[in-house]
């Protein structure tokens, strides 16, 4: 659609806007799953603005603390961004290709690697990244198994690790994502999707390994699928809504041990609950741009062990993260 096309029903009511991104996903920093933030007045006319070059160097970093289960991460990119044209549509603005070095960091484990994004209009975003990964073999990870059908707890990991079966260890990750986000009046919608591929250097005979990012036993060699979809009211500063997060590990004969097969103790995990960031200040070309506090609580409709099965369900998933990005 051309851009007076877009212009001109923008004009008629329906606006679109670029969403904040953040990284407190299902697994509160896993490449690419990001929380919108509300938008805040721009400054006046006659306020000081920096000129942004076409071709500039882009970071985002943050830190997020999270409940059932616990952890504690670190997140970092820092990507060369161009832009791809000049528009001053809200739906075709908010435009780029760009390619860097991203990173994640927990008492438990580390990732590091390249990523690329491609963001032909505001609304649309497709990403993809490829990281190595080390477990330090501490916190009660790794831990790996024969089948997806082992008892996988949170009690469970904790009583192999006092009987040192927990274990360092190394591999990769590939991560594939697309985020589709579109704002009316003041209401948000948004609904970003991930897969996961994991290639783990795991003990002989384990096909499948814990991952604390995702909860979930994940399948070494196979994919995992990872949604949340947010609806927000965003009043200045204020974003509020609930999210919906959809886990699931898509798991082959192979990784079934001999004799084994899908007994269905790993259910899609379902998880629902309120949303809430407050940015404190969005401008483009500063240096230290859009600080947001972010808080996610949301309760499991389906988990083989946090509804009831091990922990009760009135305990939900919490995160609380804070994240901010710039143009250097």
């Amino acid at each position: 659609m051309p851009t007076r096309g877009v212009a001109a029903v923008m004009s008629q009511g329906w606006k679109w806007g670029m969403l904040l991104g953040l990284l407190a996903g299902p697994a509160v920093f896993a490449q690419g799953s990001q929380v919108p933030a509300a938008g805040v007045t721009p400054p006046s006319e006659d306020a000081p603005r920096r000129e942004i070059p076409p071709l500039h160097l882009f970071y985002r970093a943050g830190v997020a603390a999270r409940g059932n289960p616990s952890g504690l991460f670190t997140n970092m990119a820092f990507l060369v961004r161009h832009r791809l044209y000049v528009s001053d549509s809200l739906a075709l603005r908010d435009n780029y290709l760009a390619a860097g070095a991203i990173g994640m960091v927990s008492p438990a484990l580390m990732r590091g690697g390249l990523g690329v994004e491609f963001q032909p209009l505001s609304i649309l975003q497709l990403s993809a990244s490829y990281e190595g990964i080390y477990f330090f073999g501490n916190f009660n990870f790794m831990q790996s198994y024969a089948t997806p059908n082992a008892v996988s707890s949170d009690r469970r990991m904790e009583e192999l690790g006092k009987a040192g079966q927990t274990y360092a260890t190394t591999g990769t990750l590939l991560t594939l994502a697309g985020m589709l986000q579109l704002k009316v009046g003041p209401v948000a919608v948004r609904s970003n999707v991930r897969a996961f591929h994991f290639n783990m250097r795991l003990r002989e005979g384990d096909t499948v390994f814990y991952d604390p990012l995702l909860d979930v036993v994940a399948p070494n060699g196979g994919w995992n699928l990872s949604k949340d979809t947010d609806v927000l009211y965003v009043a200045g500063k204020l974003a509020m809504g609930l999210r919906y997060t959809l886990t699931h590990a898509y798991y082959r004969p192979e990784h079934y041990a001999a004799g084994d097969q899908d007994m269905g103790l790993n259910p899609t995990i379902n998880r629902v609950g309120p949303f809430l960031a407050y940015t404190f200040h969005d401008q483009e070309e500063l240096r230290f741009n859009a600080p947001t506090l972010v808080l996610i609580s949301q309760w499991f409709v389906s988990h083989r062990y946090r509804t009831g099965q091990e922990v009760n369900r009135a305990i939900p998933w919490v995160a609380l993260a804070f994240q901010f990005k710039g143009i250097l």
